[in-house]
């Protein structure tokens, strides 16, 4: 995946972006939205995979009153629940983790409790950025960002602003159709069109079992048994061609 580049698409107007691209072309949005919304205080939050490249990323517009928790839940619908697995966000200056469980029946500490249950505005400000963890066993990490803040309400709460478009990743056995189902046990190849897909079931013995997961626009892709979120699922599959 070293060529694929990432673009995201501007849900104000469709027009295209690089990641950073998009941050600055939303700020401008958000800042004609700021003449006729209700006072208050929100935030432009980028979200993106916590690795060098960041192929994949979001764009949120959250309101000052949301809870860290809902973030929290925003984050597992669109990208990552699959077992309720433990989740935290971490300061890295603070270098405090916050954790939160998804099953009703765990508890969490006193302190996360109070992290969670507090309000973006009481924990966010300009430039702010949290490392959040989600699975901590196989483990996916991102990076949180405030890119600007706003004097205004977000009435929605969170609004999903952008969010990169499916990556191009072709097959890796005939490397001309988009890869739609990906091999876990297997490593090179390990991703597949449709076509091949079948081929490889007839030589890897855990294809049809187990290893077998839907190729997603998520950095959650092909770990544990993730096979797509709740949010926008329009945009959750494979990229198609033009």
């Amino acid at each position: 995946m070293d060529t694929i580049e990432s673009v995201g698409k501007c849900f104000f107007c469709n027009a295209e972006f690089s990641k950073a691209g998009i941050s600055r072309h939303l700020n401008t949005h958000l800042k004609q939205q700021a003449k006729v919304m209700k006072p208050g205080i929100s935030f432009h939050v980028r979200i993106e995979d916590d690795v060098p490249r960041g192929l994949y990323f979001l764009n949120l517009w959250v309101d000052g009153d949301t809870l860290m928790a809902e973030i929290d839940g925003f984050l597992r619908a669109i990208w990552l629940d699959c077992c309720g697995h433990m989740s935290a966000f971490t300061n890295p200056k603070e270098r405090k983790r916050y954790s939160i469980f998804d099953v009703d029946a765990m508890e969490s500490d006193d302190d996360d409790d109070e992290f969670m249950e507090s309000s973006t505005k009481e924990i966010l400000k300009k430039d702010t950025k949290l490392k959040y963890e989600y699975d901590f066993g196989s483990t996916t990490s991102l990076l949180l960002t405030v890119k600007e803040v706003f004097p205004v309400e977000c009435p929605a709460g969170i609004e999903l602003l952008s969010r990169n478009e499916p990556l191009e990743i072709m097959c890796d056995l005939c490397g001309k159709e988009p890869a739609a189902v990906i091999c876990t046990t297997c490593y090179d190849p390990s991703l597949f069109c449709k076509k091949c897909a079948k081929k490889h079931a007839k030589t890897c013995e855990d294809f049809a079992d187990y290893s077998s997961l839907p190729v997603i626009n998520s950095p959650r892709m092909g770990v544990c048994g993730y096979d797509g979120g709740r949010i926008d699922k329009k945009r959750d599959g494979i990229f198609v061609k033009k």
